[in-house]
């Protein structure tokens, strides 16, 4: 279930890509979020969890609301206005530095310690950034055609899913997590649809084709399975086990991006993408090995 849920989301950057080319950033990401909380109800619904729904209020039902309007409004606005711009497997590396994010925040937020290894490791995952994002220029043929935009939103999305990890982390240490995620995606797909409105309307997903419309329910649906998939992992491997299942995302979007978008690798893209996994398995060790122990 891990990877099939691993290559969902990384499947959402190349398919990203192909749906952008009809609809807006700020579409899509209205149209997954509602998708995806239809998706989540379905699992709650058949898990007959659905009464979790009720436990949730006071500084639970808080951060979950916080959350969402992080996860399911902010970060899709921010990742696939990113993939409107960068390749789509720039931006999926790009987006995996949440895990580093989520090291260098967790000793502040969660009192999380990390050790020497870890601080090497993001300077390691950084070193891969700047590759990665000098890569863009490669691809065009000269650095001059670097696109320091696309690569911001990207590591602004990254930032966002850390910021979701350590809020959704203290909501789902006392909630059910499909709960906590159906009140997000909710929330961020009504927020989504007053944006919407009030901006560009829905005039391209009316006329959007039907192959658009395909990828598009694909992607909303099966993002949301996703998430059952995953919290119903967690339950069943020790946490140490389905840490590692997280590389397995952004290779999946890198090698759906080469075999759907055509995409080409160059060498600079490569290093950045090894530096920064290394990066990510460094941090991932330094904050395992305290927690193995106590």
């Amino acid at each position: 279930m891990l990877i099939a849920a691993t290559f969902i989301w990384g499947s959402g950057h190349p398919i990203g890509k192909l749906i952008l080319a009809e609809i807006t950033p700020l579409q899509l990401s209205m149209l997954s979020s509602v998708l995806g909380a239809l998706a989540v109800a379905f699992g709650l619904v058949v898990k007959r969890r659905l009464s979790n729904l009720a436990q949730l209020r006071g500084r639970g039902l808080t951060l979950a609301l916080l959350s969402g309007a992080i996860m399911f409004f902010l970060y899709p606005n921010l990742s696939f206005s990113a993939l409107q711009q960068i390749p789509a497997s720039a931006n999926a590396i790009l987006v995996a530095t949440s895990t580093i994010f989520v090291a260098i925040l967790s000793p502040i937020v969660l009192k999380e310690k990390l050790d020497i290894r870890g601080y090497v490791a993001v300077v390691v995952s950084f070193m891969g950034v700047a590759f990665v994002v000098l890569s863009t220029g490669q691809r065009s043929a000269s650095l001059l055609g670097l696109n320091l935009l696309g690569c911001s939103l990207s590591l602004a999305g990254a930032l966002a899913a850390a910021s979701y990890t350590m809020i959704g982390r203290k909501a789902m240490a006392r909630h059910d997590a499909l709960s906590v995620t159906l009140v997000g995606s909710v929330l961020g797909g009504v927020l989504l649809a007053v944006v919407v409105q009030g901006t560009s309307g829905f005039v391209e997903i009316a006329h959007a084709s039907l192959r658009t419309d395909a990828l598009v329910a694909y992607w909303g649906i099966f993002s949301g399975l996703a998430y059952v998939m995953f919290y119903d992992s967690l339950k069943r491997l020790e946490a140490t086990k389905a840490s590692s299942f997280i590389y397995l995302s952004p290779l999946f979007a890198v090698v759906l991006s080469i075999a759907i978008l055509g995409e080409a690798m160059t060498l600079t893209f490569v290093g950045g993408m090894a530096l920064i996994l290394g990066g990510i398995w460094g941090t991932q060790r330094s904050r395992s090995a305290p927690q193995s122990t106590g």
